[in-house]
């Protein structure tokens, strides 16, 4: 079944993304995207993106930030797919939890948001071409020792 197998790959290369920022390996998360692919990050309530990485270099270097964290933990809803041909559209919800040391002790850092991405196919793998990141809401609490 062909619409299966794209489902599968492109249902992987999200997941990958999330297990690949997980163990900060940032080179590997912007292997995830077209040669010119690119992130748009929305901030809570805003029309316009925070920030825009084009491009692996400019990816990597955003991807980065990610080493501010002792840990970080992305759990994903099922993925909702659309195939025509060689491009695919999918939503996804993600609730990702970020651990930072303070000096008063761990704080987990939620956010709650949603990726609305535009993937092509490159040979036998499907890789973003746009991935937009609309976070929805976020909380900061202190972590019990």
């Amino acid at each position: 079944m062909p619409e299966f197998a794209d489902w599968w790959a492109i249902t992987r290369t999200i997941a990958d993304y999330g297990r690949l920022a997980d163990q900060r390996r940032t080179v590997d998360m912007a292997g995830l995207f077209a040669t010119d692919g690119r992130m748009l990050m929305y901030r809570p309530r805003t029309e316009e993106p925070a920030d825009s990485p084009q491009g692996r270099d400019e990816l990597i270097a955003a991807f980065d930030s990610l080493a501010a964290f002792v840990s970080t933990s992305h759990v994903l809803s099922p993925s909702l797919v659309e195939v025509e041909g060689d491009t695919a559209r999918a939503h996804t919800y993600c609730m990702s939890h970020h651990i930072s040391e303070t000096p008063e002790g761990k704080v987990r850092f939620t956010l709650s948001d949603r990726y609305d991405d535009t993937l092509v196919r490159e040979g036998d793998r499907w890789l973003f071409q746009e991935r937009r990141k609309y976070t929805d809401w976020t909380e900061s609490t202190p972590l019990r020792r």
